[in-house]
């Protein structure tokens, strides 16, 4: 596996533990992940089938050339290529590296999409990733399996011409009973008693994520509802902007920006609305969770849109980047009590319906043993 997450480093990261499960399904899991020279990173084994294996670059520009090497010399020493598939975290740079990998040493290779690169807006969101969809655009007719998280994704790379048996959809696990029977360890509403409505957002402070353009929509919504609030959970640079944003807006006292925080079931379970602004999502996790967890769902059309959150069905869905739109279906929601009731419980139904753990752990193992099957039949004729 080609990865650039640093995070499997550290022993306790969610990263390193899906990644020990994961090598339980291998006979052994080589990790290379691309760093610099340091002392947090060293190889070592993750479990008992599970290798990670460093860089140690001198420079950013020696990452693709020393993951080669590494890759190279990982399979050379361990012999018999027949049993070797590469994967990649990305069908953009660890994909292309992927690829030259399984194209010098003549094994399948495998590509993972976590993010929707057909969507207009990661297209236009840096000039770089123009070129990154020409690089998966070369990829993808030359793999031997993609795993993809959404029916929408999975719909774009199939119209990409990649075989329908090389293509395997696994959602990102949530773990429903969890966000279902937790109880909430506190209520919102009686943290901020001022407000009768309280409306919550959690991701990434990040630009795809758009909690610039729900702040704006949320300033239309408090024009009509003064007795509401916007709660944003999460970390990353853009909170001091956000908050100034908010400012700007009149809206200091109402838009609430909190760090990011291990547990947030009692967020979901005691706030009236769950809002999901993103410009493009790969799947959405925290919108399973808030479902999971019964709070009624309004989201862009992104992700999950349409697969797991059906519009006036499991939740509401509106356009991307429409301000109007959002602030309209939040006032919607917020006055109608049975409306959310229904929402709440369609939403809850719903996601019963997702692969559990071990279904998920299957399908990963499927993805890659079809890939392998795949690719030495090519590689036979």
């Amino acid at each position: 596996m080609i990865s650039t997450d640093r995070s499997v480093f550290d022993t306790n990261s969610a990263v390193l533990a899906r990644l020990v499960e994961q090598a339980g399904l291998v006979s052994e899991l080589h990790v290379v992940v691309f760093t610099p020279r340091g002392e947090k990173f060293k190889k070592f084994h993750g479990a008992e089938h599970l290798i990670i294996h460093p860089t140690s670059s001198a420079g950013r520009w020696a990452y693709l050339p020393d993951a080669f090497r590494l890759a190279r010399s990982i399979i050379a020493h361990h012999g018999n290529r027949e049993k070797w598939l590469i994967t990649t975290q990305d069908p953009f740079e660890t994909g292309a590296l992927g690829y030259l990998i399984a194209k010098t040493l003549h094994v399948p290779l495998h590509l993972q999409i976590h993010t929707d690169p057909w969507s207009e807006a990661w297209q236009h969101e840096r000039i770089m990733n123009r070129a990154r969809f020409a690089v998966m655009g070369f990829l993808l007719q030359h793999t031997s399996g993609v795993r993809v998280v959404s029916k929408r994704v999975e719909e774009s790379v199939l119209r990409s011409g990649v075989p329908k048996e090389c293509v395997t959809r696994v959602p990102i696990f949530t773990d429903v009973r969890k966000w279902k029977e937790t109880t909430p360890t506190f209520d919102l509403h009686a943290s901020y008693r001022m407000f009768d409505k309280i409306v919550l957002s959690i991701g990434r402070l990040q630009p795809e994520k758009n909690f610039h353009g729900l702040i704006r929509a949320f300033a239309r919504v408090k024009k009509v509802r003064d007795d509401t609030m916007l709660l944003i959970v999460g970390s990353g640079p853009l909170r001091e902007r956000l908050l100034l944003l908010a400012s700007s807006l009149g809206l200091s006292g109402s838009v609430i920006v909190l760090p990011w925080a291990r547990d947030v079931v009692s967020y979901y379970k005691t706030c009236d609305l769950y809002v999901q602004p993103s410009l493009y999502e790969g799947w959405g996790l925290a919108v399973a969770e808030a479902m999971a967890a019964g709070a009624p769902v309004l989201m862009t059309d992104v992700g999950v849109a349409g697969e797991l959150v059906r519009d006036k069905e499991t939740g509401i869905v509106i356009p991307v980047g429409d301000e109007g739109a959002l602030a309209d279906a939040m006032l919607e929601i917020l006055a109608d009590a049975t409306l959310r009731t229904i929402l709440s419980a369609a939403a809850a139904r719903e996601v019963e319906q997702l692969p559990t753990h071990a279904e998920t752990l299957a399908a990963y193992r499927a993805s890659w043993v079809n890939a392998h099957h795949y690719g030495h039949k090519k590689t036979k004729k």
